[in-house]
């Protein structure tokens, strides 16, 4: 846990070799760049929170691969492009904060699995489209 610190620069890519990191929070720095899509391999990580940060680019797909995931927050920093569908595979998921972003397209249908989810955060992005019916299924949202 590194939050609220003044930490700069890009995540590196080689925080693939913390096989055994759990939780991830390098929330309120000034980190930049990409996120890395070696963060995939972190296949025990059970919560990720880079929220207001300088993050940029695409939100890696990747990301998918984490199963255990219950929190994932990438709210206000500079993401962009579209939302993966490969996140509506994280079913244990139960906050996604995406918020206050450059994110564009629209909210994939793949999110109706997520049946763990309780809090979903978007507004603050250019998303357009419907919303899935399929989120109507989240009974706990």
């Amino acid at each position: 846990m590194l939050q609220e610190n003044e930490l700069s620069g890009e995540i590196p890519w080689q925080i693939k070799h913390l096989e055994s990191l759990v939780g991830l929070d390098l929330s309120a720095n000034h980190l930049s760049g990409p996120i890395p899509t070696e963060l995939g391999y972190l296949q025990k990580l059970i919560s990720v929170d880079l929220t207001s940060n300088n993050l940029t680019g695409h939100i890696p797909r990747s990301l998918g691969k984490l199963t255990k995931l219950t929190l994932l927050y990438l709210g206000d920093n500079k993401l962009s492009g579209y939302i993966p569908q490969e996140l509506g595979h994280l079913l244990n998921l139960q906050e996604l904060s995406l918020r206050q972003n450059n994110l564009t397209s629209f909210i994939p249908d793949t999110f109706g699995g997520l049946i763990n989810l309780t809090a979903l955060y978007l507004w603050g992005n250019q998303l357009s489209g419907h919303i899935p019916p399929e989120l109507g299924h989240l009974v706990s949202l």
